[in-house]
């Protein structure tokens, strides 16, 4: 992320309140009221103020409710960036909205981008050994082998591939995302997802289908039953019928 992405505006534009030296408003910083003695010259312009029972008091930048606003939707540096105070200012302001460190989106932008910065950075990189030896103590210590899964369970699924399950026949997403018939289906089902309209769905076999693959040859049951020669195939096999066992009944 660039110096310029850091600081971008996500609720932005915002617009100063329409007043000038000497007029009269409401501080929620300070919680009361004030009046402003002058403007700031940061790249968004505000008013500055003064307690109105404290003359000779401090003034400082007038926090109402569209920078309040701004606090409560952007990062730190943003807010220091573009109205020209102090990370200290911009903590204090924070403090007095109830802001805390990721409860913003702006803030929870800049740390999700520095995590994937440094994940880059370290991917592919092998931890040190005392590193290793620590992470294993602690799998040890709370028992997260118990959410393991055993066996092999393929690449993850993308959105895109999900989204596919359902819109496209059974027999077609696996051209497109280089999975097997069986694991398209098994997700399909794991997920709820109905089969598109006018989709060819499997059948249990009965039994006289099943005493049909027995006797007939491949291509005979399968012209008897309705199915494909190749589910035929794969029935004969679960049903441990080899080739050459098939008769035609009498």
């Amino acid at each position: 992320m660039t110096d310029t992405e850091r600081v971008h505006l996500l609720a932005g534009p915002y617009r100063p309140p329409p007043l000038k030296r000497g007029d009269r408003a409401f501080c929620l910083l300070r919680d009361c009221d004030v009046v402003v003695t002058s403007w700031t010259d940061a790249r968004i312009s505000w008013p500055r103020c003064r307690p109105l029972d404290r003359p000779l008091g401090g003034s400082g930048i007038l926090l109402d409710e569209e920078l309040a606003w701004a606090v409560r939707q952007e990062s730190a540096a943003a807010i220091c960036y573009w109205w020209g105070v102090s990370e200290g200012v911009a903590w204090r302001w924070r403090k007095a909205l109830g802001v805390g460190r990721t409860d913003n989106p702006g803030s929870r932008r800049l740390i999700r981008s520095a995590a994937e910065s440094g994940a880059v950075r370290t991917r592919g990189r092998p931890l040190p050994p005392e590193q290793v030896e620590r992470r294993r103590r602690t799998a040890h210590e709370l028992d997260l082998g118990q959410y393991l899964r055993p066996g092999y369970h393929g690449p993850r699924w993308s959105r895109g591939q999900l989204a596919l399950l359902g819109t496209l026949p059974d027999e077609e997403v696996p051209r497109r995302t280089g999975r097997t018939p069986g694991a398209v289906r098994v997700m399909r089902r794991r997920r709820g997802v109905p089969p598109p309209p006018g989709a060819h769905t499997c059948r249990r076999w009965s039994v006289g289908e099943d005493a049909v693959v027995r006797q007939l040859s491949s291509a005979e049951a399968a012209e008897r039953t309705g199915r494909t020669s190749h589910a035929v195939y794969h029935r004969r096999r679960t049903l441990g019928v080899a080739t050459g066992q098939q008769k035609r009944p009498e």
